[in-house]
């Protein structure tokens, strides 16, 4: 016994300095790496007013989230330029702009509330009355082309027609599902905004047509196409 007592005191020994060597180093266990995948914000829709044909149109584009609007609009314009916003007014770095940029332009950034004129290039205090020749007589603003909507929605824009009169009808498949006449705020040579409520029996794709009532014959005047998708 006598002699199995100092093995077994070595052993003891033996396993504690091997137990304290490995924490000795000061080294700890990390925890795993977060694999969380970051949230990214949800993307946002700009209405953005592009010419074709000579024409104002309107169109949607969904850009990354920003705080720098006007400027994300511009971009999606194809327009790159500088824009800063004081006091209701957007001034626009843009050297030698075509007419039918400034029309785009102006357009576009007189939606935003806080927009009430534009300087851009050597043109100043801009307003969409001064790029009334590159706006059709009726320009409808929502819904735009190709847009979901649903089974009951708004109509509006804007026309400069005779006695301020149109008509909007709702259209599948060569039969006519709705129709009203309208009075803008305004007729001729002014132009006014309007408005009207449509109503689908049912979805799928349907056409919005507005046009002006010919006042010698009734015949359609002006019409504006817009193609959308009901949804259920």
């Amino acid at each position: 016994m006598r002699r199995l007592l100092p093995l077994f005191l070595v052993a003891a020994l033996a396993a504690g300095c091997g137990g304290s060597s490995g924490g000795s180093s000061g080294t700890t266990t990390a925890p795993p790496a977060s694999t969380t995948t970051p949230v990214s914000p949800a993307p946002m829709t700009l209405t953005i007013y592009p010419v074709a044909d000579g024409r104002l149109t309107v169109r949607t584009v969904t850009v990354p989230r920003t705080q720098a609007v006007a400027r994300a609009s511009l971009d999606a314009l194809g327009i790159k330029a500088p824009v800063k916003i004081a006091g209701g007014t957007a001034t626009v770095a843009l050297d030698a702009p075509s007419p039918a940029q400034v029309a785009s332009i102006v357009y576009t950034l007189t939606r935003f509330s806080s927009v009430q004129s534009v300087d851009v290039g050597t043109h100043a205090g801009l307003t969409r009355a001064d790029v009334e020749s590159f706006v059709p007589p009726i320009l409808v603003e929502s819904p735009v082309e190709g847009a979901s909507v649903p089974p009951s929605f708004t109509v509006s824009g804007t026309a400069s027609v005779f006695e301020a009169t149109l008509v909007v009808e709702l259209v599948r498949d060569g039969k006519l599902l709705e129709r009203h006449t309208v009075t803008a705020s305004e007729g001729a040579p002014g132009r006014g905004t309007f408005s009207v409520d449509l109503h689908a029996p049912s979805a799928g794709a349907a056409t919005v047509e507005a046009y002006s009532p010919s006042a010698a014959d009734g015949s359609r005047q002006h019409e504006q196409d817009v193609h959308v998708t009901v949804t259920p």
